[in-house]
């Protein structure tokens, strides 16, 4: 049996956005305030001369376990549709590392974001201190609590901006000792970090077991 038609009433409750209508700037602040929490894929690349570039991407996902292969959504720099150094990073040298964000690096992953030359490393701007990869040559951030090493898959091209889905298989995880028992992650060790709208962050909260 079909769920009763809402009334006029129960209509009025809500307010309709015409998603066509908006500029990209208010399309991107309406999805982005109610598609959360979304985690983040702090990325590492290395751009030429040996440069590490990082940059945080929330539009990130799973896409198969089998491979394992990750995905994370490339916009554009503002303003413009030149694509970001990522992307040509991770185009040119085929390879990547996915850093999780733990609790504590809002406001570095928040400066990460911003949109620097592509001669200047985040990684040296900001202090990170990094690890070395054990099957790809772009390294690791040390103060993540999981990290992904990926070989680039494919790369997607999506809408008119446009924006490229970048897809890596995993060639090799970390995870920080003692925070996996029986290929169970502990999420109230882990504490990941995740984004929500505008310039805000989410840490995590209740857990509820159904």
């Amino acid at each position: 049996m079909s769920a009763p038609a809402a009334g006029a009433a129960e209509e009025k409750q809500f307010d309709h956005v015409d998603l066509a209508s908006l500029s990209r700037a208010d399309r991107y602040k309406m999805l982005t305030g109610a598609v959360i929490p979304r985690p983040i894929a702090f990325v590492t690349s290395m751009g030429p001369g040996g440069i590490v570039n990082a940059a945080p991407f929330s539009q990130f996902v799973i896409l198969a376990v089998d491979p394992g292969l990750l995905g994370f959504s490339v916009g554009p720099r503002t303003g413009s549709d030149v694509a970001k150094d990522t992307l040509a990073n991770v185009q040119r040298a085929g390879e990547f590392v996915i850093n999780m964000v733990p609790e504590g690096w809002e406001q570095i992953v928040q400066q990460a974001s911003e949109e620097y030359p592509p001669d200047v490393s985040e990684v040296d701007l900001l202090g990170f201190a990094t690890l070395p990869s054990r099957r790809i040559q772009t390294p690791r951030l040390a103060g993540s609590k999981i990290q992904f090493e990926c070989k680039l898959d494919q790369v997607l091209s999506f809408g008119d901006a446009p924006n490229h889905l970048v897809v890596g298989r995993i060639v090799d995880m970390h995870v920080a000792a003692g925070l996996a028992q029986n290929h169970k992650i502990d999420p109230r060790a882990y504490a990941p970090v995740a984004r929500i709208g505008g310039r805000n962050y989410v840490r995590l909260g209740d857990i509820v077991e159904v």
